[in-house]
């Protein structure tokens, strides 16, 4: 999504200044790390040339990883670019101001209109999906309130407790390895055989647990994982079937081959000890330190749920001489757009598109509707101090386990360069068996000098592996709460049907009236359907160009009856102030009409007095008809 500029900031601040500090240090140190290992590459490339070339190669990795690390923390407190068109829209956005955008963020958005108007009519949210898997749905009804989770939360709490249950039912088939193995069942290698099995499960737990500190993708914030039962069984299966697979190929190699128990026990014995025991319990104790932090900060979170599911409805019928394009008109471009955010336009849904259907004898129906969203305004997320110090812990936690894991990537460096020096230059001197007697333990029992190589290297890689999977899984939850940020608006879909007639009337038609106004007077029955709620939806932000560029989803809705009494009243208000009788209201025009009126007072004027004069010439004939009557009477 493009970045709109726009004078009036809408309020929305950086809220990963913190952790980039904390990752910028950590880089920091990495990058220190790293020119440490150049700086004594340099000064032994001269004596010990493979030496140097080995802690160069380190040192490079290591520089550029710190580069890496603090880089992208300094990047992290700097301006947070916020333009006029984010968050991302609930549904594709048809405003015609947002046109060159809403394409953009088409592929983000979380809904689609029928959506919406499915959630505001059935009073529902679609978001609160149902947990897939048997492990998914063990882990909601441990915590009811994690359904109302946003995705990425609900996904790292599924991780997170499928680790868990991995973890315990891979211990559970070890003792059945343990079983068959030692008791025989798997043949004579069998035995031979369990410290294998020992490593297996040590990788095993490193996986697993490291698969669970993977950050969260996009495709993770869109939908629930599935969270099943399918691995639980291939472990057990395994756990079965594999040792006796193993031993009883091992023991048909042992019988083709004549090697003796005695032979293959030897060259066990000369393998540098991995401890598996101690490191399982160290990656247990990580582990619970780790839960524990997640479960708070999860637990901080839920308390703050309020799934309401709640709108304000309105459902009347309004007689009213009034058109009704003229409705729509006065709702889009009136009572909506005053209602905007800081100027921003709202979001458009459905747009409005009102249909009429003329039918005969000048009468008619009409239907309209129309979904819109006002500009979403940040919501201040209070949970409490004690969340933003566990949220803190465990962003410190994390990157001290990454310097932990850099400082025993530093050692295995010195010691895989030491290993290499010895091997390359004794290996052509040696043949396997003299490099196994040479690798087993000397008299007393004490490791030679070969087997501490080996065993320092490998014990470092383990160590370095085991701190930077719970680091991943301390920084990666710490940054998923920090990134959470949640939006308030105000949801409103209008739906309106009725009919109309058309009727004449005319004003000025008196016998003296020289103007006269001739209208068309629209009757309509007016049947509006307005729902609004007001919304809380939330997102979760990153750094970079696409900060903002991440599905919102709804997990709030709330009634709000006065912006519904609100809405209610500027439309009856303008139907109400309506005229349905054309006036003259220019100057000019009044002028005129007034001449046109003293004009025709005089017109009148002059007739009436013509005809006054007419009367009396009359009235005197008659009078002397009259009196020459009377005069031939008397004389008779």
């Amino acid at each position: 999504m493009a970045f709109d500029y726009g004078s009036i900031d809408l309020g929305l601040k950086n809220p990963f200044k913190k952790e980039g500090l904390v990752t910028a240090l950590r880089g920091g140190v990495q990058v220190l790390l790293g020119l440490y290992l150049l700086v004594s590459a340099v000064q032994v490339v001269k004596e010990q040339p493979l030496m140097g070339w080995v802690l160069v190669v380190f040192g490079l990795g290591m520089l550029g990883m710190g580069l890496r690390a603090a880089g992208s923390g300094i990047y992290a407190t700097m301006r947070y670019f916020v333009g006029r068109n984010h968050p991302t829209s609930l549904a594709y956005n048809f405003s015609a101001s947002e046109a060159s955008t809403a394409d953009e963020e088409s592929a983000y958005v979380a809904y689609s209109a029928q959506g919406l108007e499915e959630m505001l009519v059935g009073r529902k949210n679609s978001t609160f999906k149902e947990p897939r898997g048997f492990l998914a749905r063990l882990l909601h009804s441990i915590f009811p309130k994690l359904l109302f989770m946003p995705y990425p939360i609900r996904n790292q709490a599924q991780r997170l407790f499928s680790a868990w249950v991995n973890s315990l039912v891979a211990l559970m088939g070890y003792a059945l390895v343990a079983f068959v193995s030692l008791g025989g069942f798997a043949g004579d290698a069998g035995e031979l055989m369990f410290p294998l099995y020992t490593v297996f499960l040590l990788g095993y737990l490193l996986w697993v647990w490291r698969a669970t500190g993977r950050p969260i993708k996009r495709k993770a914030e869109i939908q629930i994982e599935s969270s099943g039962v399918g691995g639980l069984v291939k472990v057990i299966g395994v756990s079965l079937i594999v040792p006796v697979v193993l031993g009883l190929l091992v023991s048909w190699f042992m019988s083709v081959s004549r090697i003796e128990k005695t032979e293959i026990q030897v060259v066990v014995d000369s393998l540098p000890s991995l401890y598996a025991g101690w490191y399982m319990l160290g990656l247990f104790v990580l582990a619970i330190g780790a839960t524990a932090l997640l479960v708070l900060m999860l637990k901080r979170r839920m308390q703050a749920v309020n799934p309401v599911a709640e709108v304000s409805e309105l459902r009347e019928n309004w007689q009213e001489s009034v058109h009704p394009d003229e409705i729509f008109i006065n709702l889009d471009n009136l009572v909506m757009a005053n209602r905007r955010y800081k100027e921003v336009p709202n979001r458009v849904y459905r747009e409005l598109d009102p249909h009429l259907e003329e039918q005969v004898n000048e009468k008619g129906g009409f239907r309209g509707e129309m979904i819109q969203e006002i500009q979403p305004r940040v919501k201040a997320m209070d949970m409490g101090g004690m969340f933003g110090k566990i949220r803190m812990a465990s962003l410190l936690a994390g990157n001290v386990l990454f310097v932990a894991a850099m400082i025993a990537t530093v050692a295995l460096a010195y010691d895989f360069g030491s290993a290499l020096q010895f091997f390359s230059g004794a290996w052509k001197y040696l043949d396997a068996e003299i490099l196994i007697q040479l690798m087993a333990p000397n008299e007393g029992g004490e490791p030679n000098l070969i087997r501490e190589v080996l065993s320092s290297c490998v014990h470092l890689l383990l160590l370095g592996i085991l701190f930077r999977a719970f680091a991943r899984i301390l920084t990666n939850a710490a940054h998923l709460f920090f990134a959470e940020i949640q939006f308030e608006s105000l949801l409103i879909y209008f739906k309106c049907e009725g009919t109309f007639t058309e009727s004449k009337i005319s004003t000025g038609t008196g016998i003296y009236d020289s103007t006269r106004s001739e209208n068309t007077l629209v009757r309509s029955s007016i049947t509006p359907w307005v729902i609004v709620s007001r919304i809380v939806s939330t997102t979760f932000a990153a750094t970079g160009m696409r900060n903002l560029e991440h599905p919102r989803h709804i997990l709030e809705m709330h009634r709000d009856d006065q912006e519904l009494q609100s809405i209610k009243s500027d439309v009856v208000s303008f139907l109400k102030d309506r005229e349905s009788i054309a006036s003259i209201t220019s100057e000019r025009d009044l002028v005129n009409a007034s001449q046109i009126h003293q004009l025709n007072e005089q017109t009148r004027a002059q007739q009436g007095q013509g005809a006054l004069g007419r009367d009396e010439e009359a009235a005197g004939y008659l009078r002397r008809e009259s009196g020459l009557l009377e005069k031939d009477d008397e004389t008779v």
